[in-house]
Protein backbone atom coordinates (compact mmCIF):
# COMPACT_ATOMS: atom_id res chain seq x y z
CA UNK A 1 0.00 0.00 0.00
CA UNK A 2 1.42 3.30 -0.65
CA UNK A 3 3.08 4.73 2.56
CA UNK A 4 3.92 1.14 3.79
CA UNK A 5 7.20 0.88 5.35
CA UNK A 6 10.00 -1.52 2.96
CA UNK A 7 13.68 -2.94 3.86
CA UNK A 8 16.08 -0.54 2.76
CA UNK A 9 18.80 -1.23 0.10
CA UNK A 10 18.54 -3.53 -3.25
CA UNK A 11 18.95 -7.26 -3.34
CA UNK A 12 20.47 -9.09 -6.29
CA UNK A 13 18.35 -12.21 -7.23
CA UNK A 14 17.67 -14.64 -9.90
CA UNK A 15 15.17 -13.92 -12.49
CA UNK A 16 14.06 -15.74 -16.07
CA UNK A 17 14.39 -13.95 -18.83
CA UNK A 18 11.85 -11.67 -19.92
CA UNK A 19 10.25 -12.87 -23.41
CA UNK A 20 8.06 -11.25 -26.13
CA UNK A 21 4.54 -11.14 -25.00
CA UNK A 22 3.29 -8.05 -26.86
CA UNK A 23 4.03 -7.60 -30.80
CA UNK A 24 5.33 -4.21 -30.20
CA UNK A 25 7.99 -5.14 -27.38
CA UNK A 26 12.02 -5.25 -28.17
CA UNK A 27 14.35 -7.45 -26.22
CA UNK A 28 17.18 -5.61 -25.23
CA UNK A 29 20.37 -7.21 -23.99
CA UNK A 30 21.94 -4.70 -21.22
CA UNK A 31 25.79 -3.74 -22.23
CA UNK A 32 25.60 -1.11 -19.43
CA UNK A 33 23.45 1.01 -17.14
CA UNK A 34 24.07 4.00 -14.75
CA UNK A 35 23.20 4.61 -11.37
CA UNK A 36 20.51 7.85 -11.39
CA UNK A 37 20.03 9.81 -8.40
CA UNK A 38 16.11 8.66 -8.09
CA UNK A 39 17.75 4.48 -8.14
CA UNK A 40 19.96 6.22 -4.74
CA UNK A 41 16.04 7.54 -3.46
CA UNK A 42 14.68 4.47 -4.26
CA UNK A 43 17.05 2.95 -2.16
CA UNK A 44 17.34 4.92 0.59
CA UNK A 45 13.28 4.77 0.70
CA UNK A 46 12.56 8.27 -0.17
CA UNK A 47 8.52 9.02 0.23
CA UNK A 48 8.26 9.85 -3.17
CA UNK A 49 9.87 7.00 -4.35
CA UNK A 50 7.93 4.65 -2.12
CA UNK A 51 4.48 6.08 -2.19
CA UNK A 52 5.09 5.20 -6.07
CA UNK A 53 6.51 1.87 -5.91
CA UNK A 54 4.15 1.09 -3.49
CA UNK A 55 1.83 0.88 -7.01
CA UNK A 56 3.56 -1.10 -9.15
CA UNK A 57 1.30 -4.08 -10.11
CA UNK A 58 3.93 -6.61 -9.21
CA UNK A 59 6.44 -7.07 -6.39
CA UNK A 60 9.30 -6.24 -6.15
CA UNK A 61 10.25 -4.24 -8.84
CA UNK A 62 13.47 -4.18 -11.37
CA UNK A 63 15.05 -1.13 -10.80
CA UNK A 64 17.41 1.13 -13.03
CA UNK A 65 16.38 3.26 -15.98
CA UNK A 66 19.39 4.49 -17.61
CA UNK A 67 20.98 1.98 -20.21
CA UNK A 68 22.82 0.79 -22.98
CA UNK A 69 22.06 -2.51 -25.01
CA UNK A 70 21.48 -4.58 -27.74
CA UNK A 71 18.31 -5.42 -29.08
CA UNK A 72 18.10 -9.56 -29.82
CA UNK A 73 14.21 -10.38 -30.10
CA UNK A 74 11.59 -8.42 -31.50
CA UNK A 75 7.90 -8.95 -31.48
CA UNK A 76 6.44 -8.34 -35.15
CA UNK A 77 5.13 -5.19 -34.86
CA UNK A 78 8.47 -4.30 -33.33
CA UNK A 79 10.55 -5.57 -36.14
CA UNK A 80 8.50 -3.50 -38.40
CA UNK A 81 9.28 -0.51 -36.55
CA UNK A 82 12.94 -1.63 -36.02
CA UNK A 83 12.94 -1.81 -40.21
CA UNK A 84 10.94 1.78 -40.37
CA UNK A 85 13.55 3.59 -38.57
CA UNK A 86 16.65 1.89 -39.99
CA UNK A 87 14.97 2.08 -43.83
CA UNK A 88 14.69 5.91 -43.30
CA UNK A 89 18.29 6.45 -42.01
CA UNK A 90 19.92 4.17 -44.92
CA UNK A 91 21.42 6.57 -47.32
CA UNK A 92 24.13 7.64 -45.57
CA UNK A 93 25.64 4.32 -44.06
CA UNK A 94 27.14 2.19 -47.11
CA UNK A 95 26.68 -1.36 -45.19
CA UNK A 96 22.93 -0.30 -43.76
CA UNK A 97 22.03 0.85 -47.93
CA UNK A 98 23.44 -2.84 -49.01
CA UNK A 99 21.47 -4.72 -46.15
CA UNK A 100 18.22 -3.35 -47.24
CA UNK A 101 18.69 -2.66 -50.70
CA UNK A 102 15.73 -0.15 -50.35
CA UNK A 103 12.86 -3.08 -49.57
CA UNK A 104 10.15 -1.87 -47.67
CA UNK A 105 10.81 -2.06 -43.50
CA UNK A 106 7.74 -4.81 -44.19
CA UNK A 107 10.02 -6.88 -46.45
CA UNK A 108 13.07 -6.20 -44.17
CA UNK A 109 11.21 -7.22 -40.93
CA UNK A 110 10.40 -10.46 -42.70
CA UNK A 111 14.00 -11.54 -44.02
CA UNK A 112 15.89 -13.87 -41.12
CA UNK A 113 19.07 -11.84 -40.75
CA UNK A 114 17.11 -8.86 -39.58
CA UNK A 115 17.59 -9.14 -35.83
CA UNK A 116 21.41 -10.32 -36.05
CA UNK A 117 21.83 -7.75 -38.43
CA UNK A 118 20.39 -5.05 -35.87
CA UNK A 119 22.37 -6.64 -32.93
CA UNK A 120 25.70 -6.84 -35.14
CA UNK A 121 25.35 -3.20 -36.34
CA UNK A 122 23.37 -0.92 -33.82
CA UNK A 123 22.81 -0.64 -29.88
CA UNK A 124 20.33 1.29 -28.36
CA UNK A 125 18.61 3.29 -25.24
CA UNK A 126 15.02 4.07 -24.36
CA UNK A 127 12.70 6.76 -23.28
CA UNK A 128 11.98 4.74 -20.25
CA UNK A 129 8.51 6.93 -19.81
CA UNK A 130 5.96 5.28 -21.11
CA UNK A 131 3.17 7.15 -21.59
CA UNK A 132 -0.40 6.21 -22.75
CA UNK A 133 -1.12 7.79 -26.06
CA UNK A 134 -4.45 9.06 -25.69
CA UNK A 135 -4.47 11.51 -22.14
CA UNK A 136 -5.11 14.96 -23.12
CA UNK A 137 -1.49 15.66 -22.37
CA UNK A 138 -0.41 12.88 -25.07
CA UNK A 139 -3.17 14.48 -27.37
CA UNK A 140 -1.59 18.32 -27.39
CA UNK A 141 1.57 17.13 -27.80
CA UNK A 142 3.06 17.24 -24.24
CA UNK A 143 3.89 13.41 -23.47
CA UNK A 144 6.43 13.97 -20.73
CA UNK A 145 3.26 15.00 -19.04
CA UNK A 146 1.20 11.94 -19.42
CA UNK A 147 -1.12 11.31 -16.71
CA UNK A 148 -0.57 7.88 -16.90
CA UNK A 149 2.98 7.30 -16.89
CA UNK A 150 5.22 4.30 -16.18
CA UNK A 151 8.15 4.29 -15.48
CA UNK A 152 10.78 1.35 -15.91
CA UNK A 153 12.38 0.95 -13.09
CA UNK A 154 9.91 2.52 -10.12
CA UNK A 155 6.69 1.17 -11.40
CA UNK A 156 7.73 -1.65 -14.20
CA UNK A 157 11.24 -3.62 -14.50
CA UNK A 158 13.41 -1.90 -15.35
CA UNK A 159 17.90 -2.19 -16.37
CA UNK A 160 19.65 -3.22 -13.56
CA UNK A 161 19.69 -6.72 -15.17
CA UNK A 162 21.27 -8.68 -18.02
CA UNK A 163 18.00 -8.15 -20.26
CA UNK A 164 14.73 -6.21 -20.38
CA UNK A 165 12.29 -4.96 -22.85
CA UNK A 166 10.72 -1.55 -23.85
CA UNK A 167 8.25 -1.04 -26.17
CA UNK A 168 9.45 -0.23 -29.96
CA UNK A 169 8.05 3.22 -30.23
CA UNK A 170 10.29 4.24 -26.72
CA UNK A 171 13.70 2.84 -28.57
CA UNK A 172 16.39 5.01 -29.11
CA UNK A 173 18.51 3.37 -31.92
CA UNK A 174 22.14 4.20 -32.44
CA UNK A 175 24.87 3.17 -34.74
CA UNK A 176 28.02 1.10 -33.44
CA UNK A 177 30.53 3.94 -33.12
CA UNK A 178 28.15 6.93 -33.11
CA UNK A 179 28.58 7.85 -29.39
CA UNK A 180 30.22 5.64 -26.33
CA UNK A 181 28.72 2.87 -24.93
CA UNK A 182 29.15 4.48 -21.17
CA UNK A 183 27.70 7.68 -22.68
CA UNK A 184 24.36 6.24 -23.53
CA UNK A 185 23.99 4.37 -20.13
CA UNK A 186 23.32 7.60 -18.60
CA UNK A 187 21.58 9.42 -21.93
CA UNK A 188 18.18 9.48 -19.48
CA UNK A 189 19.96 11.70 -17.18
CA UNK A 190 21.79 13.69 -19.65
CA UNK A 191 18.43 14.56 -21.28
CA UNK A 192 16.81 15.58 -17.80
CA UNK A 193 19.38 18.31 -17.70
CA UNK A 194 19.15 19.10 -20.85
CA UNK A 195 15.60 19.55 -20.40
CA UNK A 196 16.14 21.69 -17.76
CA UNK A 197 18.00 23.96 -19.93
CA UNK A 198 15.93 23.96 -22.56
CA UNK A 199 13.01 25.13 -20.37
CA UNK A 200 14.31 28.17 -20.29
CA UNK A 201 16.05 28.91 -23.48
CA UNK A 202 19.66 29.86 -22.25
CA UNK A 203 21.10 31.34 -24.88
CA UNK A 204 22.55 34.33 -24.03
CA UNK A 205 21.25 34.61 -20.25
CA UNK A 206 22.97 34.92 -17.21
CA UNK A 207 22.13 31.57 -15.05
CA UNK A 208 22.72 30.10 -11.54
CA UNK A 209 22.83 26.12 -11.72
CA UNK A 210 22.44 24.58 -8.10
CA UNK A 211 23.83 21.64 -6.99
CA UNK A 212 27.22 20.01 -8.15
CA UNK A 213 25.90 16.54 -8.95
CA UNK A 214 25.33 14.63 -12.37
CA UNK A 215 22.54 16.90 -13.45
CA UNK A 216 23.96 20.29 -12.18
CA UNK A 217 27.72 19.13 -14.22
CA UNK A 218 26.18 18.24 -17.51
CA UNK A 219 23.53 21.28 -16.88
CA UNK A 220 26.57 23.34 -17.11
CA UNK A 221 28.01 21.88 -19.94
CA UNK A 222 24.79 22.02 -21.94
CA UNK A 223 24.16 25.29 -20.80
CA UNK A 224 27.96 26.43 -22.26
CA UNK A 225 27.19 24.69 -25.67
CA UNK A 226 23.96 26.17 -26.05
CA UNK A 227 25.60 29.74 -25.42
CA UNK A 228 24.74 30.68 -21.76
CA UNK A 229 25.92 33.86 -20.44
CA UNK A 230 27.65 33.74 -16.99
CA UNK A 231 27.07 30.48 -15.06
CA UNK A 232 27.26 30.43 -11.40
CA UNK A 233 27.27 27.06 -9.74
CA UNK A 234 26.79 25.77 -5.97
CA UNK A 235 26.96 23.23 -3.92
CA UNK A 236 27.26 22.29 -0.28
CA UNK A 237 30.12 20.27 0.90
CA UNK A 238 28.87 18.21 3.84
CA UNK A 239 32.90 17.80 5.11
CA UNK A 240 36.26 19.16 4.22
CA UNK A 241 39.79 17.83 4.51
CA UNK A 242 42.27 18.50 6.79
CA UNK A 243 43.59 20.81 4.65
CA UNK A 244 40.55 22.48 5.17
CA UNK A 245 39.75 21.98 1.23
CA UNK A 246 36.37 19.73 0.26
CA UNK A 247 36.20 17.25 -2.54
CA UNK A 248 33.25 19.84 -3.75
CA UNK A 249 35.83 22.31 -4.34
CA UNK A 250 38.93 20.17 -5.61
CA UNK A 251 36.69 17.87 -7.92
CA UNK A 252 33.34 19.01 -9.10
CA UNK A 253 34.33 22.98 -8.78
CA UNK A 254 37.08 21.70 -10.93
CA UNK A 255 35.26 19.81 -13.19
CA UNK A 256 32.29 22.51 -13.36
CA UNK A 257 34.73 25.02 -14.61
CA UNK A 258 36.00 22.73 -17.19
CA UNK A 259 32.39 22.82 -18.57
CA UNK A 260 32.07 26.48 -18.86
CA UNK A 261 31.11 27.91 -14.99
CA UNK A 262 32.37 30.98 -14.36
CA UNK A 263 31.93 31.15 -10.33
CA UNK A 264 31.75 28.46 -7.98
CA UNK A 265 30.70 28.65 -4.09
CA UNK A 266 30.52 25.74 -1.51
CA UNK A 267 28.04 27.36 0.63
CA UNK A 268 29.24 25.31 3.76
CA UNK A 269 31.82 27.58 3.60
CA UNK A 270 30.98 30.84 5.96
CA UNK A 271 30.21 34.26 4.27
CA UNK A 272 29.66 32.03 1.13
CA UNK A 273 25.48 33.15 0.81
CA UNK A 274 27.10 36.66 0.93
CA UNK A 275 29.83 35.87 -1.55
CA UNK A 276 27.52 34.38 -4.09
CA UNK A 277 25.07 37.03 -3.92
CA UNK A 278 27.80 39.77 -3.94
CA UNK A 279 29.19 38.65 -7.40
CA UNK A 280 26.33 37.83 -9.04
CA UNK A 281 24.54 41.04 -8.24
CA UNK A 282 27.81 43.38 -9.27
CA UNK A 283 28.00 41.38 -12.40
CA UNK A 284 24.83 41.90 -13.26
CA UNK A 285 24.32 45.47 -12.07
CA UNK A 286 21.89 44.49 -9.43
CA UNK A 287 19.56 42.83 -11.54
CA UNK A 288 19.94 39.13 -10.73
CA UNK A 289 20.11 35.72 -13.06
CA UNK A 290 17.17 35.37 -15.96
CA UNK A 291 17.23 31.59 -14.61
CA UNK A 292 17.80 29.21 -11.88
CA UNK A 293 18.53 25.46 -12.82
CA UNK A 294 17.66 23.73 -9.53
CA UNK A 295 19.38 20.30 -9.43
CA UNK A 296 20.46 19.73 -5.96
CA UNK A 297 17.24 19.19 -4.39
CA UNK A 298 17.77 21.05 -1.13
CA UNK A 299 15.47 23.61 0.06
CA UNK A 300 18.22 25.43 1.39
CA UNK A 301 18.95 25.78 -2.13
CA UNK A 302 15.48 26.62 -3.48
CA UNK A 303 15.36 29.35 -1.16
CA UNK A 304 18.92 30.53 -2.88
CA UNK A 305 17.24 30.17 -6.31
CA UNK A 306 14.43 32.74 -5.16
CA UNK A 307 16.88 35.22 -3.79
CA UNK A 308 18.88 35.14 -6.74
CA UNK A 309 16.89 34.77 -9.80
CA UNK A 310 15.61 38.35 -11.13
CA UNK A 311 12.31 39.61 -11.54
CA UNK A 312 10.58 38.29 -14.62
CA UNK A 313 13.32 35.76 -14.33
CA UNK A 314 12.41 31.50 -14.55
CA UNK A 315 13.26 28.80 -11.87
CA UNK A 316 13.34 25.36 -13.18
CA UNK A 317 13.31 22.65 -10.87
CA UNK A 318 14.67 19.44 -11.18
CA UNK A 319 16.06 18.53 -8.17
CA UNK A 320 13.13 16.61 -5.57
CA UNK A 321 13.93 17.34 -1.94
CA UNK A 322 12.03 15.53 1.11
CA UNK A 323 9.16 17.11 2.96
CA UNK A 324 7.74 20.67 2.46
CA UNK A 325 8.87 23.93 1.82
CA UNK A 326 7.27 27.23 3.10
CA UNK A 327 7.53 29.82 0.02
CA UNK A 328 5.90 33.25 -0.13
CA UNK A 329 4.17 33.69 -2.92
CA UNK A 330 3.35 37.02 -2.98
CA UNK A 331 6.80 38.48 -2.51
CA UNK A 332 8.27 35.96 -4.03
CA UNK A 333 6.72 34.84 -6.79
CA UNK A 334 3.91 36.48 -8.01
CA UNK A 335 4.97 40.65 -7.82
CA UNK A 336 8.44 39.39 -8.86
CA UNK A 337 6.94 38.10 -11.89
CA UNK A 338 9.03 34.89 -11.37
CA UNK A 339 8.18 31.74 -13.86
CA UNK A 340 8.32 28.08 -11.95
CA UNK A 341 8.96 25.23 -13.75
CA UNK A 342 8.56 21.69 -13.04
CA UNK A 343 11.37 19.15 -14.98
CA UNK A 344 9.98 16.15 -15.01
CA UNK A 345 11.67 13.26 -17.87
CA UNK A 346 12.85 14.64 -21.16
CA UNK A 347 10.39 15.96 -24.53
CA UNK A 348 10.24 13.27 -26.17
CA UNK A 349 11.22 12.94 -28.30
CA UNK A 350 12.97 16.63 -28.90
CA UNK A 351 15.22 16.16 -26.00
CA UNK A 352 16.68 13.12 -27.18
CA UNK A 353 17.65 14.52 -30.62
CA UNK A 354 19.30 17.67 -29.24
CA UNK A 355 21.25 15.65 -26.79
CA UNK A 356 21.76 13.28 -29.40
CA UNK A 357 23.50 16.31 -31.90
CA UNK A 358 24.92 17.89 -29.08
CA UNK A 359 26.79 14.67 -27.90
CA UNK A 360 28.01 13.86 -31.02
CA UNK A 361 29.03 17.63 -31.43
CA UNK A 362 31.77 17.07 -28.48
CA UNK A 363 30.04 16.98 -25.45
CA UNK A 364 30.38 13.26 -25.11
CA UNK A 365 34.35 13.65 -25.29
CA UNK A 366 34.11 16.31 -22.98
CA UNK A 367 32.25 14.24 -20.41
CA UNK A 368 34.29 11.04 -20.49
CA UNK A 369 38.11 13.27 -21.02
CA UNK A 370 36.73 15.24 -17.90
CA UNK A 371 36.14 12.09 -15.65
CA UNK A 372 32.99 12.14 -15.64
CA UNK A 373 32.28 8.39 -15.34
CA UNK A 374 33.81 8.06 -12.15
CA UNK A 375 33.03 4.45 -11.71
CA UNK A 376 32.54 1.03 -13.80
CA UNK A 377 31.46 -1.45 -11.85
CA UNK A 378 30.10 -5.21 -12.53
CA UNK A 379 26.62 -5.49 -11.65
CA UNK A 380 26.58 -7.16 -8.40
CA UNK A 381 29.10 -4.63 -6.78
CA UNK A 382 26.28 -2.24 -7.01
CA UNK A 383 26.62 -1.66 -3.11
CA UNK A 384 30.11 -0.16 -3.73
CA UNK A 385 28.50 1.92 -6.58
CA UNK A 386 25.86 2.73 -3.92
CA UNK A 387 28.01 3.16 -1.07
CA UNK A 388 30.72 5.55 -3.34
CA UNK A 389 27.46 7.75 -4.40
CA UNK A 390 26.20 8.17 -0.95
CA UNK A 391 29.59 9.16 0.58
CA UNK A 392 29.57 11.72 -2.71
CA UNK A 393 32.96 9.84 -3.92
CA UNK A 394 31.40 9.03 -7.19
CA UNK A 395 30.02 11.38 -10.02
CA UNK A 396 28.67 9.08 -12.40
CA UNK A 397 28.62 5.44 -11.30
CA UNK A 398 27.92 2.65 -14.45
CA UNK A 399 26.95 -0.58 -14.07
CA UNK A 400 27.91 -3.76 -16.56
CA UNK A 401 26.01 -7.38 -16.12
Amino acid sequence: MAGQAWPRGFRLEERPEPTIDHTDDVKIHVLAAGICGSDLGIYTCKSLFRDAMSRAPHDPVVVGHEFCGIPVDAGDQARVRLAEIIAHNSNHDDEVLKFTRRRSAADLARDPGFTDFVGEHFVCSAEMHITCGWCFQCRVGAPHTCQNTVIKGVHDDGAFADYLKVPAANLILLRRGELPVEIIAFMDAIGNALHMVQAVDVAGKNIAVLGAGVQGLMAVAAARRSGAGRIYVTDFSPSSSDSGTSRVETVLFAMARRFGANHCFDMAQPGAKDRLMGTVMDETDGTGVDAVLEASGSYFAYRDGLDLVRMGGTMALLGIPEGAMPVDFGRDIIFRGVTVKGIIGRRVFETWEAMRNLLGAGLANDLLDGGFVSHELPLGDFETGIDAMQRRDAIKVILKP
